[in-house]
C-alpha cells in the first residue's frame, strides 16, 4: 500500500483537479480563519494540496506541533503562522515529491513570515518510531486525511499518544465507512488513492483510540460523501462515506 499511495500521490496526482472525487478536497467547508493564512503561502504547495480540512485549536503560539502526512506543506506553513516565532512545526511525509515541493519553497516562506519554525521529515506515519521524534514532546499533533492510507492504523494511533505531551491533543480530519470496506475495494489503487477504500469503519475507529490510550474522543463535525465519479460509485455500492473531524 505504500507503493500505492507513493505513486498516485507522486507521480498520478499533479495538483487537486486530478482528483477523481471530493472526498479530500473540499474548499467549500474552509472556515474563514484560514484564508488570510493560506494567501501568504505559495501557489506551488496550495496547488499540490490533497486533504480534508486544516483542524486546530484556536491558540497555538509558542506550540511545538507535529503534522502527520504533511504532503506539500500547506498545513505546516498555515500551522507555522499560528505557533509564530517561538513554536515549531514538524511534518512528516513517506512522499518524495510531495516534500521536495514543501521544501523547495520553504525560504520563500521563511522571508513572508520573517522567521523560520518549520522541519520536514522523510518518513512513514505508521512507524514514527523510526524517526528522532522524542516521546512527550508535541503539544498538539494533526493529521489531514491521511489516516485512511495507512496500512498500520494503530500503530500510527499508538505513536501518537507516545509523542503527545501530557495533556497534549490530537486534532485530525479523516474519511469514515458506515461499514467495514471488503478487500477486493481495498486492493483498488484508485480506490484508497481517492481516500476512500482505506476509510474505517466508525466502530473499528473507537476501538482503536480506547487501545491506544484515547478515552475522550469527541466528534467535532461530520458530513457525508458524495461519490461523483459514475465508475467509482458503482464499485462502491451501497457503501456510506463520510468526512469527519475528530479531537
Amino acid at each position: 500500500m505504500h507503493d500505492v499511495v507513493q505513486n498516485y500521490y507522486g507521480k498520478e496526482l499533479q495538483s487537486t483537479n486530478d482528483l477523481k472525487t471530493s472526498a479530500c478536497c473540499d474548499i467549500s467547508n474552509m472556515p474563514e480563519w484560514l484564508k488570510p493564512l493560506l494567501a501568504n503561502i505559495h501557489d506551488e504547495v496550495l496547488n499540490r494540496y490533497y486533504g480534508c480540512g486544516l483542524v486546530c485549536p484556536a491558540l497555538l503560539e509558542g506550540c511545538r506541533i507535529l503534522d502527520l502526512g504533511s504532503g506539500s506543506g500547506r498545513d505546516v506553513y498555515a500551522l507555522a503562522q499560528l505557533v509564530g516565532e517561538s513554536g515549531h512545526v514538524v511534518g512528516v511525509d513517506m512522499t518524495d515529491e510531495q516534500l521536495a515541493v514543501a521544501k523547495q519553497h520553504q525560504a520563500y516562506h521563511v522571508e513572508k513570515f520573517g522567521y523560520d519554525n518549520v522541519t520536514f521529515l522523510h518518513g512513514y506515519i505508521e512507524k514514527l518510531d523510526e524517526l528522532d521524534l522524542e516521546a512527550n514532546s508535541f503539544d498538539i499533533i494533526v493529521s489531514n486525511c491521511v489516516i485512511n492510507l495507512s496500512p498500520d492504523k494503530a500503530s500510527v494511533m499508538a505513536s501518537v499518544q507516545r509523542l503527545l505531551k501530557p495533556g497534549g491533543e490530537f486534532y485530525f480530519s479523516d474519511v469514515y465507512a458506515d461499514r467495514r470496506i471488503p478487500k477486493h475495494l481495498i486492493d483498488d489503487p484508485v480506490l484508497y488513492g481517492e481516500c476512500l477504500s482505506g476509510a474505517l469503519y466508525w466502530k473499528d475507529f473507537n476501538r482503536l483510540s480506547r487501545d491506544a490510550g484515547f478515552l475522550d474522543v469527541r466528534l467535532v463535525e461530520d458530513r457525508p460523501l458524495e461519490i461523483t465519479d459514475p465508475a467509482l460509485a458503482a464499485k462502491i455500492g451501497d457503501i456510506q462515506f463520510f468526512s469527519a473531524t475528530y479531537r
